[in-house]
């Protein structure tokens, strides 16, 4: 039985899927067919030259011999009507397409009589969720890079002095900007794309995704997530530190023993066939049997409030989530961990490696100390 032939129509540099299959990328949408075995993209004649030297496709047809024929036909040049023209060369009635595949591009074919179905997974390419040995290399390589910037970064915290609780380098305030300006443009020289990058420190740590803003402090932690992605492979890497100048509470020393021993138990139990609930399970009963409860107060949500990881590799995000759903782990799946608790009275402390599933558990692909006091 023929599988539905598989349609896309987007960028590479924004869909995973697209340049998972093409190892191409490309900023414009393109036109990705994939049907009785034959890898098919419709590229412009400005990427034309480009994609036939380096897509690895079947074969790169120009998106103006179609368009020809349609002027010819007094159709529309348009993308999504050279996409119904090359599906009725191929005589397809039927195409399987992405989630994020435009409704509108969906409503156009439907009108011209071709069956559109949405993929009942995501990603499209269930296969990207166990890599290949090359894959694991580039997010190694992406991981070696985000150690280096993180360094970079520990070494301006270590190196400031302290003035009136607030932290001063080279006579001028150290700022959550100016660290993350370090990371960022090291990791650019470098190859990589980093955003949104974390900074975060006092009441902004305590807050997950607070990218930080404004001085830093002594005796406050500070949480310093990165996660850039390579210009030359696609692939990401992904990495929180938590670190504080100065002397921490005893509070804040028992939060971080807590949440560092969190995430040794949550590696430890990593392995194929393992549910991620029950990773995830033993981190939240280990943090309650700790004495650190997740619920409301005063209004907010406080604890641990997210899950104990995710999948990592083409997307920052990506399955499987090491949570409460139904997933169970498979050799070559990328994961990250990261327990984390947060407190609006104390701060946050977040803890980030990266793991490999293995036949034997997990292989930690990070390699960055852990090391809270500066």
């Amino acid at each position: 039985m023929k599988k539905d032939a598989i349609l896309i129509i987007d960028t590479s540099e924004e869909n995973a899927d697209l340049y998972y299959k093409t190892r191409f990328f490309v900023p414009d949408p393109v036109i990705y067919l994939e049907h009785d075995g034959e890898k098919i993209l419709v590229l412009s004649d400005l990427e034309i030259d480009r994609g036939r030297k380096a897509a690895t496709v079947d074969s790169v047809i120009p998106l103006s011999d179609l368009q020809r024929r349609l002027l010819a036909e007094k159709k529309r040049p348009k993308l999504i009507d050279a996409a119904a023209l090359l599906l009725g060369d191929r005589k397809i009635k039927k195409v399987t397409v992405p989630g994020r595949f435009g409704l509108k591009y969906a409503d156009e074919l439907r009108n011209e009589g071709f069956k559109v179905a949405s993929a009942l997974a995501e990603p499209l390419f269930m296969e990207r969720l166990r890599k290949t040995p090359e894959e694991v290399r580039f997010i190694k390589d992406a991981l070696v890079k985000t150690a280096q910037a993180m360094d970079a970064a520990v070494k301006m915290i270590a190196a400031s002095e302290v003035r009136k609780n607030r932290l001063y380098l080279d006579g001028k305030p150290l700022t959550s900007e100016r660290v993350k300006g370090e990371i960022d443009s090291f990791l650019s020289r470098a190859g990589f794309l980093a955003a949104h990058t974390i900074v975060a420190c006092g009441i902004h740590s305590s807050m997950p995704h607070d990218s930080g803003h404004g001085p830093l402090f002594a005796g406050k932690p500070i949480v310093l997530d990165i996660f850039p992605r390579s210009q030359k492979t696609g692939y990401f890497g992904d990495m929180t530190r938590t670190v504080i100048k100065g002397e921490p509470t005893k509070g804040l020393l028992d939060m971080y023993d807590t949440v560092l021993e969190g995430q040794k138990l949550a590696i430890d139990m990593i392995g194929p066939g393992v549910a991620v609930k029950d990773v995830h399970k033993a981190v939240v009963d280990y943090f309650d049997s700790r004495g650190y409860k997740t619920g409301a107060v005063d209004g907010r949500t406080e604890g641990f409030i997210h899950s104990t990881g995710h999948g990592l590799g083409l997307e920052i995000h990506e399955p499987p989530r090491v949570g409460m759903g139904d997933e169970v782990l498979e050799e070559g799946n990328v994961v990250t961990v990261e327990p984390g608790l947060y407190y609006a009275r104390t701060g946050g402390i977040r803890i980030e490696d990266v793991v490999v599933v293995e036949k034997k558990g997990c292989r930690n692909l990070t390699r960055y100390p852990k090391k809270f006091r500066l």
